[in-house]
């Protein structure tokens, strides 16, 4: 026995019908999900704070995420996702398990894109596999490496901001959400897109930028308490 198996027997326990727990069995993958987002982000805190212990313990609340939705699962267990992991990652790395070389990390990232591409081959958008439920920037800074690999971000992000004027002056203005006191401006939005494109061109990294200037907003907002 290991301790992840040991953890599996616990997640199994919690699960079963006669003697588990109640409020486990009553979850879903749906109702869990906001769960596996609060322990990434618990996760990265504690990375963010060079806490070795805090660290260990965080990255074992995601690791329990993972065998909970395993073991809530009908048509697959632990082993399965660990399974899916272990090959998927031989085939992303054929420069180690295979007859590819690469001796630099961007050799290694064009082997990577490539493997990855072939197993893709039946995506039909360059967006496909994006998460939707990305938060806006993290998900914009994706799109965009996305269309930089393409070589056309400029001008996608340029008709993004031209079709969004052209919108908005044809509407009269910015949209208000039904039951919402605050208006979705889509040219603030479409002005803020733009920005966080010439923030990459320029070689900044836009989503810690801002969670740098986040965390100095919360101890400057801490140190008047």
């Amino acid at each position: 026995m290991t301790a992840v198996s040991d953890l599996v027997e616990v997640v199994d326990r919690l699960l079963a019908p006669s003697g588990g727990c109640v409020w486990n069995r009553a979850q879903t993958h749906a109702t869990l999900a906001r769960y596996a987002v609060e322990e990434s982000y618990e996760l990265v805190d504690a990375i963010d704070d060079e806490d070795p212990q805090e660290l260990r313990e965080e990255l074992g609340d995601v690791l329990y995420q993972v065998v909970l939705h395993a073991g809530l699962a009908e048509s697959f267990d632990l082993e399965d996702v660990a399974a899916g992991a272990r090959d998927k990652m031989v085939r992303r790395h054929p420069h180690v398990f295979g007859a590819e070389h690469a001796d630099t990390v961007e050799e290694v990232v064009r082997v990577w894109r490539a493997a990855k591409a072939a197993e893709k081959s039946s995506r039909r958008s360059l967006f496909d596999g994006v998460p939707r439920a990305m938060p806006p920037l993290e998900r914009a800074v994706k799109l965009l490496e996305r269309l930089e690999e393409r070589g056309d971000a400029a001008t996608v992000v340029a008709t993004v901001v031209a079709d969004v004027q052209d919108d908005v002056v044809a509407s009269g203005g910015p949209v208000t959400r039904d039951g919402d006191s605050r208006a979705v401006d889509r040219s603030w939005g479409a002005a803020l897109l733009a920005s966080v494109a010439d923030a990459r061109d320029a070689g900044i990294d836009p989503i810690a930028s801002l969670r740098a200037a986040v965390t100095d907003l919360e101890a400057a907002g801490r140190a008047r308490d």
